[in-house]
């Protein structure tokens, strides 16, 4: 995974859900993933994935990188329905469901800034907890352009590694355990530097407003369609199995309006 990516995505986006509020797009988050949870209908899990593209669209996401990360969950979800699904249709519920929460979690982590994600959470883990997922951040950043320079040099002194294996594996290793050793003088480092700084045991990270309420309200009014549409056909059983393609196919037209809205757009 990318994080650089990510970040760029969450950080530079200007769609109306990059401006929602974080709080709001965690509750929503939630709702979603408990509707995907509770649901055991294979064309509900698709409407909710399909949902859930349409939105990722109309904000104007890469993609690739979306989709990308949300098939990762999806590649063990095969594994493991080959292994304990009984029939083809419940391993292609495992798949669904999986790969539709990932997609949820993308969505929220490519539209919402790292810090404003864990923001909510610092204020009921304990502080170091909080402290410790806040530069835990920072600091994969340094490691990941360490980590870039390390892979360079180790190509630039060990030739081919197609021609010399024996010599590049070395070559990875070391650079491995360099990678190790930076990694651990890097936190002691950011832990002196925040000492003299003042750095008192809490580190605050403030939330932004949101900047269309209108925005933040029908991002929760839908998601919690999503979930008591969840709830609804999970309870109604086999009573409403016969109309279960209807919120597929609802969910089909929105995705292929916002496509359609996109290309215009363009």
């Amino acid at each position: 995974m990318d994080i650089r990516a990510v970040d760029l995505s969450s950080t530079t986006g200007r769609s109306a859900l990059h401006g929602a509020a974080p709080v709001t797009k965690l509750l929503s988050f939630a709702f979603v993933l408990a509707a995907v949870v509770v649901q055991q209908n294979l064309l509900v899990i698709m409407a909710i994935g399909m949902a859930l593209s349409a939105l990722a669209i109309g904000s104007r996401l890469r993609l690739g990188l979306v989709f990308g990360l949300a098939a990762y969950p999806g590649i063990f979800a095969i594994v493991f329905a080959f292994a304990a699904a009984p029939d083809a249709l419940t391993g292609s519920l495992f798949v669904a469901k999986a790969m539709t929460a990932a997609l949820a979690a993308v969505v929220l982590i490519c539209t919402t800034p790292y810090p404003q994600v864990f923001a909510p959470v610092q204020r009921i883990v304990p502080g170091v907890v909080g402290d410790a997922m806040l530069m835990t951040y920072r600091s994969l950043f340094l490691l990941a352009e360490k980590s870039d320079r390390l892979r360079i040099a180790v190509r630039l002194r060990s030739g081919l590694a197609r021609r010399q294996p024996i010599r590049a594996a070395r070559a990875a290793a070391a650079a491995l355990g360099g990678l190790v050793l930076y990694a651990f003088d890097l936190s002691q480092r950011e832990y002196d530097v925040m000492r003299l700084r003042g750095y008192e045991g809490r580190l605050r990270a403030t939330l932004p407003h949101p900047l269309d309420p209108r925005v933040d309200a029908a991002l929760i009014v839908a998601a919690s369609a999503l979930l008591a549409l969840a709830i609804v056909f999970r309870l109604a059983g086999a009573g409403l199995t016969p109309y279960s393609w209807l919120p597929t196919a609802g969910a089909l037209l929105a995705l292929l309006a916002v496509v359609a809205w996109r290309l215009i757009r363009r």
